[in-house]
């Protein structure tokens, strides 16, 4: 039997469907009768869930999940966004609100750690970069959109919330009671660290971040600085637009700063400096895991015109966040107040991604320093938990007793920099070992483990069956695969790897 379905609701459906409608580059008649059919069977399958199924069914939330849907086979980035995720990307972003502290991204359908913001609840509860979020106040964090988690995860000040995390290289998921403060977050800080080497921290673009940090370096070079440690390590992007502006007082006028490339060509776009190079002095870009999106434009222009060196921890790539995401109103709503008024649902829609000048993608792989710094067990926990430059917002208790903390990162910057201005410097004290490699030096040797580390897995798997219940050879296959990831963390990923 055929069923009959309202023309309002049809045309609904037609308009639900219409992107499904058939491939591309299909004769015009082909597409119409492809959607027709598409349409038809939705139009059949509502009736039957309306009509049939064994209880009343929520014919908003029904007509919700099936636009979600549509956008589910795409990357983490896309989202069907209601009318009540709509209001909450557009609430005030001033820098002050109320929540843990921590910037999150979606990664393999998780809500996974960009970086939290140094000296914040979630930096002193232990959360670190690339801490991937299973469980929210113990319910599943899986196939949620990011606002949403965004939405569960933010809250009143003093309030509590429960987060389960899944740590690369632990065993056992980690569990984090962490409680809510009131988050502060300005966007430049600067400093002198010696006599001749300047510091300024971007902590986020934001409006302004561009001519603060302008600001920022006229008083350093005032003060007599003839080198500058740019610091974007956890920050996790923000403004394109205060990216490039910022990245245009380096490069010289009509050089590349960063392009977009999309399948419609609209979304094909390069972005030149406007103006004359305005500092010109030399200069290192300290990174991590944590810096991400405008911070990693910025990094790899600044690479790729070969006016600064990026510095960062060994092994570590910058986050890679390098796509573009557009927010298109939709015209349809399906929601309205009790005023009548419509309620705007939109489409959130990954349409291009980031190059730098040289044509490297950014997105899931990021920027390579061009210096590592071997960083000990503990430091980065550390450096968040006590803040970088301008940290905390969230400032410890006056009687908090805190060991003394050295910057090893921070460090390798400013002698590289006094390096190149010919500047000696005094030698580190004796409890204080700091490694710096380049990057060639660090692949070589890499490469070297990585043969090796090939061989002795050959070795395990020759010797499995003769010792298949003995735990030493299951911990050793174990350990095995993590030094791998820890080796190539690139595939794992690309998806190459589980």
């Amino acid at each position: 039997m055929t069923h009959r379905l309202p023309l309002h609701l049809l045309l609904f459906l037609a308009a639900l469907l219409l992107p499904l409608a058939a491939p591309a580059q299909t004769p015009l008649a082909q597409e119409d009768e492809d959607f027709l059919r598409f349409v038809d069977a939705a139009a059949e399958l509502y009736y039957e869930l309306q009509s049939s199924y064994v209880e009343d069914i929520d014919r908003r939330e029904v007509l919700e999940s099936a636009l979600e849907g549509m956008i589910r086979p795409l990357d983490e980035h896309s989202q069907y966004m209601t009318p009540d995720i709509l209001d909450q990307l557009n609430r005030d972003t001033s820098g002050t609100f109320s929540g843990i502290g921590i910037h999150i991204s979606m990664r393999q359908g998780l809500p996974t750690v960009i970086a939290p913001i140094p000296g914040t609840p979630a930096a002193k509860a232990g959360l670190l970069p690339w801490d991937r979020i299973i469980e929210i106040d113990g319910e599943s964090a899986e196939e949620l959109d990011l606002l949403t988690v965004v939405d569960k995860i933010t809250g009143p000040e003093g309030t509590l919330v429960e987060l389960t995390v899944f740590r690369s290289g632990e065993t056992e998921p980690l569990l984090f009671t962490i409680e809510r403060g009131r988050i502060e977050i300005e966007s430049v800080y600067h400093q002198m660290l010696d006599d001749s080497v300047g510091h300024i921290r971007i902590a986020r673009f934001s409006e302004n971040t561009a001519a603060h940090f302008a600001a920022a370096f006229d008083d350093l070079k005032a003060k007599g600085a003839k080198a500058l440690v740019i610091d974007v390590r956890f920050n996790t992007g923000g403004l394109l637009r205060e990216a490039i502006d910022l990245t245009d007082l380096f490069v010289p006028k009509g050089q590349i700063i960063v392009s977009t490339k999309g399948r419609n060509g609209r979304q094909n776009r390069e972005y030149l400096a406007d103006h004359d190079a305005t500092i010109t002095m030399p200069m290192a870009v300290l990174v991590n895991e944590g810096t991400a999106s405008a911070s990693e434009i910025l990094a790899g222009a600044l690479q790729d015109h070969g006016l600064a060196t990026i510095i960062g921890p060994e092994g570590k790539n910058t986050f890679g966040k390098g796509s573009v995401q557009t927010v298109m109103t939709l015209d349809n709503p399906i929601e309205v107040t009790e005023a009548g008024n419509p309620r705007n649902s939109a489409l959130r829609l990954t349409t291009a991604k980031y190059y730098t000048p040289s044509g490297r993608t950014i997105h899931h792989l990021g920027i390579s320093p061009d210096l590592y710094v071997r960083i000990p067990d503990g430091h980065l926990r550390n450096l968040l938990q006590r803040g970088l430059l301008g940290d905390p917002s969230v400032t410890s208790s006056p009687d908090e007793e805190t060991e003394p903390f050295f910057d090893l990162e921070l460090e390798a910057a400013r002698r590289h920099l006094r390096d190149e201005l010919g500047v000696e410097t005094p030698a580190l004290d004796d409890d204080i070992t700091l490694v710096v490699t380049t990057r060639e030096e660090f692949e070589k040797k890499r490469d070297e483990l990585l043969v090796k580390l090939t061989e002795a897995e050959a070795l395990l798997e020759s010797v499995a069956p003769d010792c298949p219940d003995y735990p030493e050879a299951r911990a050793m296959r174990t350990e095995a695969r993590w030094l791998r990831r820890a080796l190539e963390p690139e595939k794992q990923e690309n998806g190459e790897e589980e």
